[in-house]
């Protein structure tokens, strides 16, 4: 029993051991709130152009009568003003949003020294070594620059969101 014990702590200590940090400077994480990113993304060119792409296939489907694909392409634009919504409102993955300025993200985080985004909403753990740095506002310019959307940004940043079941419980209710 006691050949266990010590073998248990030795382990332990060992575990201990691998897990220190070592001296140096901080690993620095870039964070970003997901629901800058979903606004940015609803009052940007991208979004404008998505709208006109999908109502012209409406449009389309309405002048040659398909009744079935004008239905289909109602309930996709439904179905995704429910999810921006999630996104704006709470802390509904922007995954999707995120892909379309991917080839810019790298450049953000050099930028910011960073060598991980990821949203503030999927960080589980922050462990104190490691350094976490706000890239919302430079991603959130990858979208728009227009300074009505920035300052609807900023002051979104400034309440918490919403949670996601709270939000549905709104959503039936309307």
């Amino acid at each position: 029993m006691k050949s266990r014990i010590g073998l248990w702590l030795g382990l332990a200590a060992l575990s201990g051991a691998a897990l220190a940090q070592p001296a140096g400077p901080p690993v620095r994480v870039g964070i970003y709130d997901s629901r800058a990113i979903a606004v940015a993304y609803v009052r940007s060119d991208m979004m404008r152009q998505w709208m006109a792409a999908l109502t012209a296939k409406r449009d389309k489907a309405k002048a040659a009568g398909d009744e079935k694909r004008v239905r289909e392409l109602e309930a996709q634009g439904g179905v995704q003003q429910k999810r921006f919504h999630e996104q704006g409102f709470s802390t509904a993955s922007v995954a999707n949003l995120m892909d379309r300025i991917r080839d810019e993200i790298p450049g953000v985080a050099r930028e910011a020294g960073v060598v991980l985004v990821v949203s503030k909403w999927e960080v589980m753990y922050r462990d104190p070594a490691i350094e976490y740095v706000d890239v919302t506002l430079p991603l959130v310019r990858k979208f728009t620059a227009d300074p009505r959307a920035l300052k609807t940004v900023e002051e979104l940043m400034k309440q918490p969101p919403v949670p996601l079941d709270e939000l549905a419980d709104e959503d039936a209710g309307h």
